[in-house]
């Protein structure tokens, strides 16, 4: 429930405030414009913060010297904040949550709080106990993989492959017909690996033994048995008006993933995201698009996105408008 109160104006003065009888409970439409409100009352209590030099923030240097603060960030119903690992900073955070719940008569569960330390960090429990929460670590999203290791490294794609297999395992003790196959593959097999395609290149040995994974299923079943293709991959990949069956291949897709990116860094506007990217690694082009990542340590992954930045680019055309972010010889 959200605990709100109103207050009637009589002749232009407030007549005192009242508590109302029923609220608003999580799923309601108008939950989320709640939350924004609240949360806009939190965003301005640590940007005082930080402008007042109680938390700090997470400062990012790109080239050129060039720094940006970076001090929360919101998605849905989590919030994160940065600060140093110092107990005045987290004692000053403290004190931002409890005027937080003051004035918005709302209480944070703490219980539920996480500190994350990030790097060498001493005395992390001191820490956690001024704040009243427990200590947590980042999650492995990726490994990082030393210069010349290779592809069949990754274990990211490793636990897809994973995962296909256990579903296919699945269908194998259930009879499906040969157009139920195709809507499976198209549904499920072909979208369990899109996540990590928007964000990392898939190494083509992967790709080829996804597109296995999916011939097999097609012709024989889960069962994995061998048997014979009646019709060869290339064709059945094919668009369904140029007589396929409009499976899509694995490689082009993920291409098309990384330069949506490329296309999204030039379309939005002033994003924290696209102001993040723009800071650490320069802009060039009048904005529209980033330097190269030079980095030499890591598999980073605006690194992976920015490597099929030509081709997106290639593609790319301009509607002009005043002409001041348009080169007129060179761009189409």
């Amino acid at each position: 429930m959200f605990g709100a109160k109103f207050s009637v104006m009589v002749n232009g003065v407030p007549a005192g405030f009242f508590s109302n009888s029923k609220g608003l409970r999580q799923g309601d439409p108008l939950s989320p414009y709640l939350f924004v409100l609240g949360m806009e009352v939190l965003s301005t209590l640590i940007r005082r913060a930080v402008d007042g030099g109680f938390l700090s923030g997470c400062r990012l240097q790109g080239r050129g010297g060039v720094e940006m603060s970076v001090s929360h960030l919101l998605f849905a119903g989590d919030t994160i904040i940065f600060c140093e690992a110092r107990k005045e900073q987290l004692t000053a955070l403290s004190w931002i949550l409890a005027w937080f719940e003051a004035s918005s008569d709302l209480r944070i569960n703490l219980a539920k709080s996480v500190l994350i330390p990030v790097g060498e960090v001493e005395e992390n429990e001191e820490l956690a106990v001024e704040l009243r929460c427990r200590v947590g670590s980042l999650p492995t999203v990726y490994l990082r993989l030393p210069l010349g290791a290779h592809h069949k490294a990754i274990s990211i794609w490793d636990g897809v492959e994973e995962k296909i297999r256990r579903r296919l395992a699945q269908w194998k003790r259930e009879y499906i017909s040969k157009g139920e196959h195709i809507t499976l593959i198209k549904s499920t097999l072909a979208s369990m690996p899109i996540y990590l395609m928007s964000l990392f290149r898939m190494p083509k040995i992967v790709a080829k033994r996804l597109e296995k994974l999916q011939r097999d299923f097609l012709w024989g079943g889960g069962s994995f048995e061998r048997k014979v293709h009646l019709i060869n991959w290339e064709v059945v990949c094919t668009q369904k008006e140029k007589g396929g069956l409009g499976i899509r291949k694995i490689d082009p897709l993920n291409k098309a993933l990384l330069g949506k990116w490329i296309w999204i860094f030039a379309y939005e506007k002033d994003n924290l995201w696209k102001r993040v990217i723009g800071v650490k690694y320069g802009q060039e082009g009048f904005g529209w698009r980033t330097k190269k990542a030079r980095e030499t340590f890591g598999v980073g992954v605006w690194k992976e996105i920015m490597a099929e930045a030509n081709w997106c680019w290639d593609s790319i055309k301009f509607k002009v408008g005043k002409g001041t972010r348009v080169k007129l010889w060179t761009d189409q």
